[in-house]
């Protein structure tokens, strides 16, 4: 004799207090499970003719190879451990959903809405996500493995756990950091594979740019500061034209303090010139501009350290910008190699 209620069991261990769940609705048809837990395969009209009722936990539902396409029934349930396996999802609507540890193996949800929804634990295989949706979806620990992506595919600019930090106390800090830079680190992966460039370069930087906020919120002071250089000068390593505009910058500059910090002497064969101004304001402006040029060149040969000779630096000062000079301009070429080579990454 068929059983009267359903009796499915859902473990919720590790996932909330409430502990094992049991089912206590009705058994559908001659099945001995009710409709959500049943092994066959449901119509998608027999659910929406039976709808879960506000608040009805939905845990453990067994939707596998069930049509789903368009539906919106599902938006805000709990299906905490659901089995969405050969599921068609296309269209469908599961924003603000609990899926954590739900199964999507085979799963066609193009143009699918996980808005909102708690993913932890979730696992992806094989599915189809072009263009899903899971902006301020929590996606800690899902498992997203040989699943597609396409530009439409949304997660938004920032994850949910990013958003959080602002107003996370000390103890939860840690917590949603990790999640966070977890996310970021996954959103590249799946980016990557799917040869969007573009759009796994954007979550790299922003993993980048809350490592920067997180070590000045945490009094890395160190840390912040090699991140905000390497944000301003070369963006995290990506942009060649930010290295490019950093190296004229630090080349103009020394080539205005030359003259000021004690001059330049160019060494001919009969004679020397120095060129050095004490008050540029009192100074006519073609020796101002002849100074500037005589400057300058010395200043792009100090930079590449090629080193003629013909052009030396007067006084302590101006050997010391010099010094400095050549530093920098050895570091800024080696910086530009590297950020060159990684770009062939992306």
């Amino acid at each position: 004799m068929t059983a009267q209620r359903c009796g499915h069991v859902t473990s919720s261990s590790g996932v909330d207090e409430a502990g094992a769940v049991c089912c206590w609705r009705p058994t559908w048809d001659d099945t001995d499970r009710c409709l959500w837990h049943t092994e066959r395969t449901v119509p998608a009209e027999e659910y929406e003719r039976n709808p879960p009722e506000p608040g009805e936990r939905l845990d453990g539902a067994n939707l596998e190879g069930t049509m789903l396409s368009g539906t919106s029934f599902l938006a805000g349930r709990s299906l905490v451990a659901a089995d969405f396996t050969d599921a068609v999802l296309d269209g469908a609507d599961l924003s603000e959903a609990d899926l954590r540890r739900a199964r999507f193996q085979d799963v066609d949800a193009h143009g699918a809405s996980f808005r909102g929804a708690n993913l932890h634990d979730a696992v992806f295989t094989f599915a189809d996500l072009r263009g899903a949706d899971f902006r301020e979806a929590r996606l800690y620990r899902a498992g997203l493995t040989d699943v597609r992506l396409n530009l439409e595919t949304a997660f938004g600019e920032r994850s949910v756990y990013e958003d959080e930090l602002g107003r996370a106390s000390n103890e939860d800090l840690l917590e949603l950091s990790e999640s966070a830079q977890w996310l970021y680190r996954e959103l590249q992966r799946l980016y990557g594979e799917n040869a969007l460039s573009e759009q796994a370069q954007t979550y790299y930087l922003r993993e980048m740019d809350l490592r920067r906020r997180l070590a000045w919120r945490g009094r890395n002071y160190l840390q912040a500061i090699t991140l905000a250089g390497s944000r301003w000068v070369m963006r995290y390593g990506t942009s060649p034209w930010r290295v490019v505009a950093t190296s004229l910058l630090l080349i103009v500059v020394c080539a205005g303090l030359f003259p000021l910090t004690g001059g330049i002497r160019e060494v001919g064969t009969d004679t020397a010139i120095t060129y050095e101004i004490d008050d540029p304001a009192d100074t006519p402006g073609p020796v101002l501009v002849r100074t500037f040029l005589k400057s300058l060149y010395f200043s792009v040969i100090t930079f590449a350290t090629l080193g003629y000779g013909d052009i030396q630096p007067v006084g302590g000062w101006a050997r010391a910008v010099a010094s400095i000079e050549t530093l920098l301009g050895s570091l800024l070429m080696a910086l530009l190699v590297f950020v060159l080579t990684r770009s062939v990454h992306y």
